[in-house]
């Protein structure tokens, strides 16, 4: 059926393009391999080339039907005016995409752009030859389709058959996945062109000092003047999934206070390169020092950790250098939620799976062991976060996490939001999510101490961390370090620096109408869910340091104007700002302050503030405020039961 003049593939043109066709197969197959191929450094999201590899073999194959259709003996090229078009639209999109990946300064992408105007020109060129072959042979009046004497009927209409179909079908194929390559192309160059970095990038070593990677630092109010005064500087964590302008806000509300300030990309966030797959928590977090070391921060630290930041700077205390840091501010942060909720609802076949992060403590020295809590679960979240891995440089994830309400500042909302929208963001969450949510809190537990392991089981609390150790903040002199003169309520913890815990009082409040929750079965999920976020947020402050105050975020405030709820972060950040420099500032031993704490200190600028910062109620509807406990009888006579908090919980 298919007969090959000796002028057609079997030339130099139509073997340059077999040749072409072949490797972009043999690459497609190889980028699939290397994508999902383990302990190796990442730089980018070779899903990209996966996707050029593949468009490049459509070209291909693609080019090989158009060259052996041309001056075959019983072949007969149909819809050649639509060859040359599609020849020609897939050598402007090849152009759009070099374009685009060569102002983000991505050579790899671009080369194999360009690569696919080969075989897009042969298609176009050959397709225009047939079609000039076919007019001077209707002018001769030769038939324009004669099949061999040999070739039965239906080898006949299959080959008519293919004919027609296969360039409809491949024509929507290329056409479709190099629009949205090239769309994805250029809205990265548009994002690049519109937002430029901010911040530095800093090289920082990984996988025992053999690779290195670029990460991004990024800091306001943090110049020379305030390097050589050894002043604190607050490092900023973001939550799981967040690039560091989602504390953009809180960054320069610190600074706005006097305070300088740094946000740290983790790795494939933001502005950070991917790092080394696969991650383990404990060599991120000693890339975080290295990154500070060489930006250079050499003052004092105060962490501030959101969501999963908070546990990050949990992790830091204890794998990097505690000795730096001399305070820590943790919001809305929760060892590992999906434990906790599963412990609040009492199912007990998945609490099983407990023992085995207590039995196999990750080791200082080898890598972190994978251990599953809710297999099935985190198999459906890891193969979502790959399957979008795959799929962004396809553009078909930048519709997604669109909404920002109340983003602040306002004027970094563009650029926020494209942080989420390029091919790293998705391969991140992957990454750090490492196939189980609970790596990061597993990497914790080798540092748990017995005595404050004893503590926790005593108030029968499922979770385990360890205390902040006694050295934090040894390398500095610092009034904020200074010892309560009140004996701490666990004598298992050593450390005095400050620690501040700010959580949203929705998270605690059982009221289900306040929720929006009808379904009586949800009720009863989100209640226990409420008591147990509370109790948490107890046992954080009796067991990180002697000196832990936790504060709740409730009412509105003249920056937002609305409820407090888990997204304060970033809707309130100059609020929250001023709320923890003045939280941290006072909570050293007896009222001493220096005059430049002090004078930072910035103080409120409405009434809702004021009574937001007060440290203790003052009339009875801020004593209503205060009261953050779940309102249920049973959880009443719960709260009864509980060890007693080292710090009055304030609202703030």
């Amino acid at each position: 059926m298919w007969y090959f003049r000796k002028h057609t593939v079997v030339s130099v043109p139509g073997l340059i393009v077999l040749a072409l066709t072949l490797s972009f197969g043999i690459a497609f197959f190889a980028y699939i391999g290397v994508a999902n191929k383990r302990s190796r450094l990442v730089k980018r999201n070779e899903f990209l080339y996966m996707w050029e590899a593949f468009i490049g073999t459509t070209l291909g194959l693609q080019a090989l039907f158009v060259v052996s259709a041309y001056r075959a003996s019983n072949r007969y090229l149909y819809w050649t005016l639509g060859w040359i078009l599609y020849g020609i639209v897939m050598c402007a999109l090849a152009l759009c995409v070099v374009g685009g990946y060569g102002a983000t300064k991505d050579a790899g992408a671009a080369i194999w752009a360009v690569l696919w105007a080969v075989p897009a020109v042969a298609i176009s060129v050959y397709a225009a030859k047939a079609r000039r072959g076919y007019a001077v042979d209707r002018v001769m009046g030769i038939p324009e389709f004669r099949p061999r004497l040999s070739d039965s009927r239906g080898s006949v209409l299959c080959m008519v058959a293919l004919d027609t179909a296969f360039p409809w079908t491949t024509w929507l194929i290329g056409v479709f996945f190099a629009l949205l390559v090239a769309i994805q192309a250029l809205a990265l160059a548009n994002d690049h062109r519109l937002y430029k970095q901010p911040g530095r990038l800093v090289p920082v070593q990984t996988n025992g000092g053999e690779d290195w990677y670029d990460m991004h630092v990024w800091c306001a109010g943090y110049d020379a003047e305030t390097q050589k005064s050894n002043r604190p500087v607050f490092v900023l964590l973001p939550d799981f999934g967040m690039p560091s302008t989602s504390m953009q806000g809180l960054m320069q509300g610190f600074a706005n206070a006097g305070h300088p300030a740094c946000i740290v990309d983790r790795p494939g966030y933001g502005w950070s390169e991917p790092g080394y797959w696969m991650q383990d928590p404990r060599d991120v977090v000693q890339s975080i020092n290295q990154a500070l070391d060489k930006y250079p921060v050499a003052n004092p630290l105060i962490l501030v950790g959101w969501g999963e930041g908070g546990v990050w700077s949990q992790l830091y205390m204890q794998a990097a250098d505690a000795t730096r840091v001399i305070g820590m501010v943790l919001l809305d942060t929760y060892p590992n939620l999906e434990i906790l909720q599963t412990f609040a609802l009492n199912r007990t076949t998945t609490l099983q799976n407990l023992r085995q992060f207590r039995s196999l403590g990750a080791s200082r020295t080898d890598p972190v062991p994978v251990v599953n809590f809710d297999r099935p679960l985190e198999r459906s979240v890891s193969r979502m976060f790959s399957d979008w891995r795959a799929v962004s440089p396809l553009a078909l994830h930048r519709a997604r996490n669109a909404e920002w309400p109340g983003f602040q500042p306002q004027t970094s909302l563009g650029m926020h939001k494209s942080r989420f929208r390029d091919n790293l963001h998705y391969q991140a969450k992957y990454f750090e999510y490492g196939g189980s949510g609970a790596r990061l809190y597993q990497s914790l537990l080798d540092y748990v101490s017995p005595s404050i392991d004893s503590v926790l089981v005593y108030h029968h609390w499922p979770l385990r961390w360890p205390a902040l150790p006694a050295t934090a903040g040894s390398a500095f002199t610092s009034s904020l370090t200074r010892r309560q003169a009140s004996a701490p309520v666990v004598t298992a913890v050593t450390s005095n620096i400050p620690v501040i815990l700010i959580a949203s009082s929705a998270q605690f409040n059982s009221d289900c109408s306040a929720h929006k929750i009808l379904d009586s079965e949800e009720c009863t999920k989100w209640q226990a869910f409420a008591w147990f976020y509370y109790r948490q947020q107890i046992e954080y402050q009796q067991t990180l340091s002697q000196n832990a105050a936790l504060l709740a975020c409730v009412g509105e405030v003249e920056e937002d104007k609305t409820e407090c709820d888990v997204d304060f972060v970033w809707r309130r950040p100059e609020w929250l700002a001023k709320v923890v420099v003045k939280q941290l500032f006072s909570q050293t031993s007896g009222t001493e302050s220096s005059s430049s704490e002090s004078s930072s200190s910035a103080k409120p600028t409405s009434s809702s503030e004021s009574a937001a910062v007060s440290a203790k109620p003052t009339s009875s509807s801020e004593s209503a405020a205060v009261s953050v406990e779940p309102t249920s009888d049973s959880e009443s006579a719960a709260t009864s039961a509980e060890p007693t908090s080292a710090e009055p919980t304030a609202s703030v």
